[in-house]
């Protein structure tokens, strides 16, 4: 049985749900912020600029003070509790600020003249009005085992003539026409997951957290219980999508487009749908606007010339912006920073500029006719055979015919030439791709991964040497290459760094060259 039925605090939102539940603002977490429930009251900077510092407001803290009551300070209609403080909207900034100081001051008023302890009275304005803080509180991610306890529950019942309980949620999604969205703002977010918690929690049995900390302190959160092996999420969704960009879109599917004659304005790209599923915890890491607009087609948002419903990101850049998580580069550039790659990625450039043998690793010719611009199911079906036909090992690298050891001596001088175990490191490079089916695949072409080291130059199984192009003295003429010397060092102590290889140490020098005797 599901025993924290609905977290969906949360938002698959992927951040921006966090704090802000009732107003507030979140900040990086440091050694000294306050817990997961504070809140920063700055509800009336919308209406101009403030007399006072806003206001940190501690919510579990009061919760406990009102014994759990949420309708001290929220309008509670049956089982819908409202995010607002004893409203329903934001009116204007005088109304709104007497709200405030009328109902907090005189709760504080009345604790303090029951004899209790209680908060500040209307004399010590600085004591709320304190300023920003730093705050504990994290963002939760709805991961696919968080959803799938909520979609399994038997507590979680499908709206009456539904055979599916996503509507529970879900409220516009029907069988007919899918939408995914859940909540358009914060406090719609926690109206609905708050409400839902309370609901179950009336009937006696397990329910989710009804306080910030259950959702928002990350050491809660490493609680929660983890479903290992989790159904796919049916919503719809395809195995596979062959991606086109186009300029004008056909009648019988407006998430394309299709200039009058060509079919498309560059070469498609496979794409494996269900892969990316399984790698990822929600929709919400591809599908950043999720939560608030639903599950829809890239190009509904994206185009190629950009639009205003997709902030003017065109779709080349939504799909290639280094700098996006959830880019497709951007995705997959995050994933070099794992040890195992970023010995080698890191030195490979910074800026995300692909190259041509980059691009045709997703960019595929093919004759796109007027079956595939216009059919999806050919579209599906031709990505899938792509994909399926996909070479995902090195057919070039021969490890046996790689030297064992390789003498570097042309800088020899006080040192003597160190002996580099080529073959050992190649076979500990590999070994480090060997269950990733996306590096395999990335690594296919011939020689892919001697060109880690073997930069700048054609991919082979021969490559220039670096004196090549490194010489004595460095040419900053052309760029920042470096000399010869600087270059050696760089790449072995900073893949030895990024991998975080112990032995040898970058001032261990005799341990890579012996000193002269």
């Amino acid at each position: 049985m599901l025993r924290w039925v609905g977290i969906l605090c949360v938002s698959m939102a992927v951040a921006g749900f966090g704090l802000n539940a009732l107003g507030g603002k979140q900040g990086s977490i440091k050694a000294n912020a306050m817990g997961s429930d504070l809140i920063i009251i700055d509800t009336l900077e919308k209406f101009g600029k403030l007399d006072y510092p806003v206001v940190r407001f501690e919510h579990d803290k009061h919760t406990k003070a009102v014994e759990g009551k949420c309708e001290s300070c929220h309008t509670v209609t049956g089982n819908t509790v409202t995010a607002k403080f004893k409203r329903q909207e934001d009116t204007n900034a005088a109304e709104i600020k007497a709200i405030y100081h009328d109902n907090c001051l005189k709760c504080h008023d009345d604790t303090t003249k029951a004899g209790k302890k209680s908060g500040p009275g209307s004399e010590e304005c600085r004591t709320c009005h304190a300023g920003p803080a730093e705050t504990s509180r994290t963002p939760i991610t709805f991961d696919k085992s968080l959803h799938y306890r909520h979609s399994s529950s038997k507590l979680m019942l499908p709206v009456p003539g539904q055979k599916e309980n996503c509507s529970k949620c879900h409220v516009e999604d029907k069988p007919e026409a899918r939408n995914l969205s859940f909540a358009e703002n914060k406090d719609l977010a926690h109206e609905r997951c708050m409400s839902c918690h309370m609901e179950v929690a009336k009937t006696l049995e397990p329910s989710g957290p009804v306080d910030c900390a259950g959702c928002h302190d990350a050491t809660v959160r490493a609680g929660f219980k983890k479903v290992a092996d989790v159904p796919r999420l049916e919503a719809g969704q395809t195995d596979y999508a062959l991606l086109m960009a186009t300029l004008a879109a056909p009648a019988s599917d407006p998430t394309l487009v299709k200039p009058a004659s060509e079919p498309t304005i560059v070469n498609a790209v496979p794409f494996n749908h269900k892969l990316h599923e399984e790698k990822n915890e929600n929709c919400s890491v591809c599908h950043h606007t999720a939560s608030t607009k639903g599950v829809v087609s890239c190009a509904q948002c994206h185009t190629s010339l950009g639009k205003e419903e997709g902030g003017f990101v065109t779709m080349e850049q939504a799909m290639h912006r280094v700098t996006a998580q959830s880019s497709c580069v951007g995705c997959h550039t995050q994933l070099h920073t794992k040890p195992e790659c970023s010995g080698c990625h890191t030195f490979m450039g910074r800026t995300g500029q692909g190259t041509e043998s980059s691009c045709v690793k997703c960019h595929v010719e093919i004759t796109a006719g007027t079956e595939l611009v216009e059919s999806k199911i050919a579209r599906n079906n031709t990505a899938a055979m792509l994909m399926n036909s996909r070479v995902k090992t090195d057919p070039e690298i021969k490890v046996n015919e790689i030297p064992e050891i390789i003498e570097i001596g042309v800088l020899a001088n006080e040192y003597q030439p160190s002996k580099f175990p080529h073959r050992k490191i190649v076979q500990k490079i590999m070994e480090g791709m060997k269950d990733s089916s996306m590096a395999a695949y990335f690594h296919s072409s011939p020689n892919a991964v001697c060109s880690g080291c073997h930069h700048n130059s054609p991919a082979s199984a021969n490559p220039p040497k670096c004196v090549s192009c490194h010489g004595k003295v460095a040419d900053w003429k052309d760029g920042t290459k470096p000399d010869l010397k600087t270059a050696y060092h760089q790449q072995c102590i900073g893949c030895h760094s990024e991998m975080g290889i112990q032995k040898p140490a970058a001032t261990a020098c005799a341990e890579c060259h012996a000193v002269k005797q």
